[in-house]
């Protein structure tokens, strides 16, 4: 069998060199949890929409002019205000924010983003020594900002490229023992191998927000708060982000409800 799986591909669908880790994810993962091929496909005809902030995506989801039944695992909103259909079948969505945007919602779906099950991926296998102390994830669009730079002259830092491979980003997250991202699956992956980490901003009001708030309602938390750049490049590895406690309250859980949610196509 194989799974129709919609996925945001950006510019990465004719660059290979512009795929951005945490889209590119999603058919990894996918793959590994149902044990089947999978291809990608448009909201128009797949069967499956799973990681990202692309649950507005279902809208797409008709055929002639009537409208197409998909299987929703993981996806999230990306604004305020959004409504979306009961059609579908919800079998996990990102989090508690998602969740109440659903118009006449019949089920209760897990909550928490499959990209936590990164971890399983390398079950088994040998993980990469620590080489460094802070590793940096900008997402794409604070690539070129000057701050970046900056972080990057400080002794044991790592800046980790987002249109890197995925299997990349992972070992170069687990040769780290801090990330500060401004990437939310770079948080994420992080989480997912129990590495501390932190949200940062190099951009204001580029980035949405909520999403945060959503994936970390699924730990019954509130988005810790942001660490500035500047702060870092300040006062490097004697800031106090770095001694203080990393929790993700019940994430083996959250692990857990996300693979057996996951639908029998």
């Amino acid at each position: 069998m194989t799974i129709k799986l919609y996925w945001w591909r950006g510019e990465g669908a004719q660059d290979e060199t512009k795929q951005n880790f945490g889209d590119y994810l999603s058919p990894m993962i996918v793959e590994m949890v149902s044990g089947q091929r999978v291809e990608y496909a448009d909201p128009k005809h797949a069967d499956l929409i799973a990681i990202g902030s692309i649950l507005a995506k279902e809208r797409k989801a008709k055929g002639l002019f009537l409208k197409r039944h998909l299987h929703i695992w993981g996806s999230g909103t990306d604004r305020e205000n959004r409504i979306f259909s009961g059609h579908h079948t919800y079998h996990s969505v990102r989090g508690a924010i998602t969740a109440s945007q659903i118009k006449n919602l019949q089920q209760t779906p897990a909550l928490g983003d499959p990209g936590l099950l990164v971890d399983r991926l390398w079950e088994g296998k040998k993980k990469p020594s620590k080489k460094y102390r802070l590793g940096v994830i900008p997402h794409f669009v604070d690539h070129a900002d000057s701050r970046v730079k900056s972080l990057s002259k400080i002794e044991k830092t790592k800046i980790i490229d987002v249109f890197s491979p995925v299997h990349s980003v992972v070992e170069q997250i687990l040769q780290c023992d801090f990330i500060l991202s401004s990437s939310m699956h770079g948080l994420i992956m992080a989480d997912a191998f129990g590495i501390p980490n932190r949200r940062t901003k190099f951009s204001s009001g580029v980035i949405s927000d909520l999403k945060f708030d959503d994936y970390y309602s699924a730990f019954d938390l509130s988005s810790p708060p942001v660490i500035t750049p500047e702060s870092i490049i300040k006062d490097t590895f004697s800031h106090l982000l770095f001694n203080e406690p990393y929790a993700r309250p019940g994430l083996e859980e959250v692990k857990s409800a996300l693979e057996k949610s996951f639908p029998l196509l």
